[in-house]
Parts: structure tokens; sequence; C-alpha cells
């Protein structure tokens, strides 16, 4: 660039061809294109001015393995400097589509290298603890030393070596070092945490979920070799019909919803008594107590939350746990009695996670969120009750009640944002502000006061609309 030699005038050469420079092959390939081997920067060479997207994009890019990313590179580099700055911004230029394409070969290649990396373990006395982890690796592209800092981050406590026939990294605890390309061989084909591995991985291989070509798509066989659990994918395939015919002898049917389980047009009682059968989802195997709801069918306003809690699946009725009495804080405020109201859940059963905490005995039983799938599945139990209780008003506590109403792309609230009645299916009026729950979890007291005023003004709205 600095001799302003112009892309027309220079051809780009593989190294591993470098060979044939010396020879005339080169020019009978290009006649007339001078041959630049050692260009040397001129003293009055002008410093460049370019947009930083294209020197960071260059970064990756330039691991692409091809003469023909030179090519590419240095075309948009050349047109730049002559005053396109904004050239990679046209998408249907050939240089910047090629130069698209080549940035998204090497990004997917990383993704593969960080998958399909597998590290063996070898005896090393110049190691922190004594071992050192040795992979071989063989990227499509020239990426081991880009990627060594995603190695670094991901094993910081260990000392390893990526071996490949282009580069190697090594790393001490300290930082990464690189050196020249080894063949296969110098890399470890075994160690005593193989078989272990492998008998992970045939634990978790799911034969109802076998798809060949969605498999070999994320995984090709080009990187098998170098994966010890892959050995085994041939035998864990004959076996799939085998494992599926005893999956479907040793587990129940679920159903696809709550809806077999439903007596139709029946009272909220009848609903309730029902409620107990459901097995809709795969929540009902928790061996948790499903809660329907409170309050009579002929009240005008409901209320409608997420699922019950700990408290609530104990005693069989909906908030009366700690978001419990925050929701009767703010009835209160907003002149409104409990009894009069229609209380329930998007979700029937009680999802949540068993874990110890610091200094307790045993596990607690922690929330969970419901998933779309859990509140889809649920529906029908929350259909029927509105189809009973025609509320002319419906308050949806949180973001999994609303997106129950009004679907899965409702967006989260915000505290200034005051709740606007909507109709909907359920309720003419249908209001929606934040969960007691949420309120409780709030990063900071001033946050609370404002979710929890939200939540008392919406409460009076609704009472109006009812």
């Amino acid at each position: 660039m600095a001799d302003e030699v112009a892309p027309r005038d220079i051809v780009w050469i593989d190294p591993s061809r470098a060979a044939e420079a010396s020879g005339d092959d080169l020019f009978e390939f290009a006649p007339g294109a001078p041959l630049v081997t050692a260009p040397v920067l001129a003293k009055d060479a002008p410093v460049l001015s370019l947009p930083r997207a294209f020197i960071e994009r260059l970064r990756t890019v330039k691991c692409y393995r091809s003469p023909e990313m030179w090519r590419v590179a240095y075309e948009l580099l050349w047109r730049i400097v002559r005053g396109e700055r904004d050239l990679l911004s046209d998408p249907l230029d050939p240089d910047v589509v090629a130069f698209q394409r080549m940035e998204k070969a090497i990004r997917r290649d990383a993704h593969k290298m960080h998958a399909f990396v597998r590290f063996r373990r070898i005896d090393d006395e110049t190691a922190r603890n004594g071992e050192r982890f040795i992979a071989w690796y063989e990227p499509t592209h020239l990426i081991v030393e880009r990627e060594a800092a995603f190695f670094q981050r991901r094993f910081p406590s260990m000392d390893w070596s990526i071996l490949s026939p282009d580069r190697c990294s090594h790393f001490d605890g300290d930082k990464v070092s690189f050196s020249a390309g080894v063949d296969r061989s110098a890399a470890p084909t075994e160690d005593e945490l193989e078989d272990l591995w492998c008998l992970y991985y045939a634990s978790i291989f799911n034969p109802a979920r076998v798809k060949l070509k969605a498999m070999t798509a994320e995984m090709p066989k080009k990187f098998w070799h170098t994966l010890p659990e892959t050995a085994q994918i041939p035998e864990l395939l004959a076996d799939v019909p085998r494992r599926l015919e005893e999956m479907a002898k040793n587990s129940r049917r679920m159903a696809d919803s709550a809806m077999p389980f439903i007596p139709h047009g029946a009272p909220v009682d009848e609903l309730r008594a029902a409620l107990s059968g459901c097995e809709g989802c795969e929540l009902f195997k928790n061996h948790t107590r499903p809660v329907l709801s409170e309050g009579q069918e002929s009240a005008t306003l409901a209320l409608l939350g997420e699922q019950p809690g700990d408290a609530e699946e104990r005693e069989g009725r909906p908030f009366i746990g700690p978001a419990g009495q925050v929701l009767q804080r703010a009835l209160s405020q907003a002149g409104l009695v409990r009894e009069d109201l229609y209380l329930t859940n998007a979700v029937k059963h009680f999802r949540h996670e068993m874990q110890l905490r610091p200094g307790e005995r045993g596990k607690r039983r922690l929330h969970k969120r419901p998933t779309i799938e859990h509140v889809s599945r649920c529906q029908p139990w929350l259909d029927a009750e509105m189809f009973r209780v025609k509320p002319s008003a419906l308050v949806c506590l949180g973001v999994t009640a609303s997106r129950a109403v009004f679907g899965p792309t409702f967006r989260a609230l915000k505290p200034d944002e005051p709740a606007e009645p909507k109709t909907s299916r359920y309720a003419k009026a249908t209001l929606t502000t934040f969960h007691p729950a949420a309120i409780l979890r709030a990063s900071s007291p001033e946050l609370a006061q404002a979710m929890e005023d939200h939540l008392v003004d919406t409460l009076r709205r609704a009472a109006l609309s009812a």
C-alpha cells in the first residue's frame, strides 16, 4: 500500500507453494505480474486512517486458510484508503460478500474447536500440579492462536497444550505461548479418564432424540478421530430400537395438555376436586398438591398469578405465603377485600428445585419459574375457570401470568408505566402489574416501593373497571 501497488498487480501465493515462486511457473500463471517477496515499508509512507470495524474484522478474517483472503482484504483496504469509507456497509459488493463469508467461516470453525477439543492427561514435572493436559486438534483454518485466550479462560487452573499441524498453544498458569506445528504422533492417544468420560457420554445418550443428519451437521465426522466418545456411537445407534421399546413399556404416555382431565362446564368447586388427578405436564410427578383457586364464581374482579409457592402448596390455598402478605397489604391500600375476589394461578403445580442452604439441615424447595410449555399445558384449567367466573376485570400479576393471557411476546413491565385496561378473552378490562414475589426480590428498597405502588394503583384501576 505504501508503494501504491494496485490489487490487480499482485498475485497472492499460498505459503505451502512458496517454492514455486523461485521458478517460472508463477509467471506462467500470471504473465507480467511483479513478484513481491519481502515488502519494505517506505520511510515516507503516509499513516493510513482506517475504520476500526475493518481492522477488528480483519483480525478474524486473517485466519482464513487461503491466499484468496489476502486478495479480498487488500482489495478492500485499497478501496477504503481511496475514499470508500462505508464500503463494508454495502451488502451487495462482491468483495464485501466474500469478506463476510470468510469471517463466518472462521467463527464457525472457532465454535467447532470450542466443542471438539479433548484433553488427555500426562505426567509433567514442570507443570504446576505435576500434570499437563494435551489435546490434538486439526482446525479447518489458522485459528489456534486466535482461540488460545478462550481456553485460557475456560481452564485457568490446569496446564495445557493444544497441538495442531499449523501451530501449537501452551498455557502454564501464567501466560500462553506458541510453538511450531507438530505431527499427530506428538500427542498422547489415551488416558485413564477416558473410560469414565465415555461411560458418562453413553449414560446421557438419549435414543428418543437421535437425529443423524442434525448430529453429523453439528459434529462432522472429520472430527470424530479426536473424540473418544465417538467410537461407541455406532453401538449406541444400533441399540436405539431396543431402548425406545423399553422406554415405551416403562413410561406412561403423557397427555399433550390438561384438557383430558377437566370436567368441562363444571362449577369451580368440581374443577377444584378434579385438579388432583391432572397429569397434563410432568409437574404432577413432583408429589406436590395442585392449587386451583380461592373465591366465589360470582366475583367481578379476578387476580391471576404465576404458580403456587411452597406455603401455598402445603396449605392448598393461593397467595398465603410471603408474597401473599405483600398482596394483602396492597389490597388493603387499594380498598379491596380478599374474600370478594377470585384468586388463581396460570400454573397449578409448584415448580421447584431442591437446594441445600448453608447452615441448615436438609434441603429446601426453592421456587423455579414455570416454562411457556407449562403455562400452555395448564391453559385449559384457566379457560375452564374463567368460563365459569366471567370476571368484569382481571389483573395479571407478573410476566408469566400476563403471557398466559396475552401470549409469549408480552414484554416485561416498568414501574413508571401505569397499567391501562385492555380487552382480553377473559375480561373486558385486563390489567398487568408486578407479582408480589417480584417486589420481595427487588434489588433496592426504592425499586420495591415503586413496584408496590404500581401494584396498588393497578388494583384501584381494576376495581373501578369491575
